[in-house]
């Protein structure tokens, strides 16, 4: 063998061997971040709630009956311009409910709050509120709808 082959293969095996060091025994395993532009409108605060006083949430709970009255509360920041908000509700059978309501802002921090008026009808099981700016998703919320037949478990 060549005096150069042998460089080249002692080469090659050295970074074949930093390559296989590097790899790690739990593959699939790992995280990511990504700062907001500080002046993209987003949620400060959001909740499930059973009720809103006053602009504040009321009953903060994931946990809900049916025939309840279900609200989400959002505070958002950097909300400049009109804006519009939506809110898809997802009941356990992919059924959706959607609400909306355009606001603006003058100084960019704005309250909201949706509400979703189930009936003895409605599906219980995991929900989703969907939450929308401007038809962007921005996240969703899950919460429990409760049967009354639920109780007697």
């Amino acid at each position: 063998m060549s005096q150069q082959f042998k460089s080249a293969a002692i080469a090659f095996l050295s970074f074949a061997i930093t390559i296989l060091m590097s790899c790690s025994s739990t593959e699939g395993q790992g995280s990511g971040g990504l700062e907001p532009v500080i002046s993209a409108p987003q949620i400060v605060d959001g909740f499930m709630c059973a009720s809103v006083f006053e602009d504040k949430p009321v009953g903060i709970d994931n946990d809900f009956w049916v025939d309840d009255v279900v609200y989400i509360w959002l505070t958002w920041e950097n909300m400049s311009g009109t804006r519009e908000v939506k809110i898809v509700w997802v009941d356990p059978r992919d059924n959706l409910y959607e609400t909306k309501k355009s606001y603006s802002s003058k100084d960019g921090k704005l309250t909201t709050y949706f509400w979703l008026d189930t009936t003895a009808s409605a599906t219980p099981g995991e929900w989703l509120a969907e939450v929308y700016l401007d038809g962007v998703f921005v996240r969703s919320y899950s919460f429990w709808l409760n049967s009354l037949s639920m109780m007697n478990l």
